[in-house]
């Protein structure tokens, strides 16, 4: 559902015009555990624009049945794998109107950075709360 509200907002929906409707019992379909709707408020009012639903594994349990095959897979790991990464967020509004014709070679530049030079600027930030790039060169 965070999902479905950061897509909506990266749509152009205003927050305020955004809400989650849960279904009641007697809304929900006999296998769904839980039920929440995605509405967006429009000149037409609220209207349904995704349904997420707890379905647990009620169609994967169906197939097998049907099909009398076990359709599940598992790898076991030796150890868990923790990967840790940084995400660079650009805010479109703002580098779009500050950078206006630069703003695309702003964007190639920090999709282009290799993980290593990400944490770099990630530092530098935090220490002099501003950056500089050159990405001239690209």
């Amino acid at each position: 559902m965070v999902r479905a509200f950061l897509f909506l907002t990266a749509c152009g929906i205003n927050q305020s015009g955004i809400r989650f409707r849960q279904h009641r019992a007697k809304e929900m379909a006999h296998y769904a555990k839980d039920c929440w709707d995605a509405e967006v408020e429009t000149s037409y009012g609220w209207i349904e624009v995704g349904g997420h639903a707890d379905r647990a594994a009620f169609d994967l349990e169906r197939h097998q049945k049907a099909s009398k095959t076990e359709l599940m897979a598992a790898r076991p790991l030796k150890a868990p794998i923790q990967v840790k990464s940084v995400v660079c967020t650009l805010d479109k509004k703002i580098g779009g109107k500050e950078f206006k014709k630069d703003w695309k070679d702003v964007c190639e530049f920090v999709e282009a950075l290799e993980e290593a030079d990400k944490v770099q600027m990630m530092a530098k930030m935090k220490e002099e709360n501003c950056l500089t790039i050159d990405c001239a060169g690209k």
